[in-house]
């Protein structure tokens, strides 16, 4: 069972933001489950706040011939419209650059354990958004291959 509880201030540009993060994990048998909730404030009311949720399962099955594991996983998360805190207009007002979603993620991992760890992952992510809402490219539904090593 882990805790963790953060609080960030940052300005990347006009206005400061504060965040204030708690989540959990906890690890049984073969499972890692996980949970986290974000709140975001902007200075001088820039923009409304900001909650964030999401939640995370993964079931590791050991392998014994090429792959050290093969990992099945489902994540959750809800994010309510926010923004980076840049202006984007042309009168140089402050607007929404991320609006509110909702993400279900299904897939899976399979890991070598060798010198560096290796992971080839294949997700579906599937995005809901509000009617009227912007979608950017990379927040849309997608099929996602990723090669990770780490070293």
């Amino acid at each position: 069972m882990n805790l963790t509880l953060s609080v960030q201030s940052i300005q990347p540009e006009e206005v400061r933001m504060q965040s204030y993060d708690i989540g959990a994990y906890y690890e049984f048998d073969r499972f890692h489950i996980e949970g986290e909730y974000l709140y975001k404030q902007y200075s001088d009311n820039a923009f409304g706040d900001v909650q964030a949720v999401d939640a995370f399962v993964n079931y590791d099955l050991p392998l014994k011939k090429v792959f050290h594991k093969m990992s099945f996983l489902l994540r959750y998360d809800m994010m309510m419209d926010q923004s980076d805190a840049k202006t984007t207009d042309e009168q140089g007002a402050l607007i929404t650059t991320d609006y509110k979603r909702q993400r279900l993620t299904g897939g899976i991992t399979f890991s070598l354990s060798k010198a560096f760890r290796t992971d080839l992952r294949l997700n579906y992510e599937k995005y809901f958004y509000a009617k009227n809402s912007i979608a950017k490219e990379s927040e849309q539904d997608k099929i996602v291959l990723e090669l990770m090593v780490r070293f």
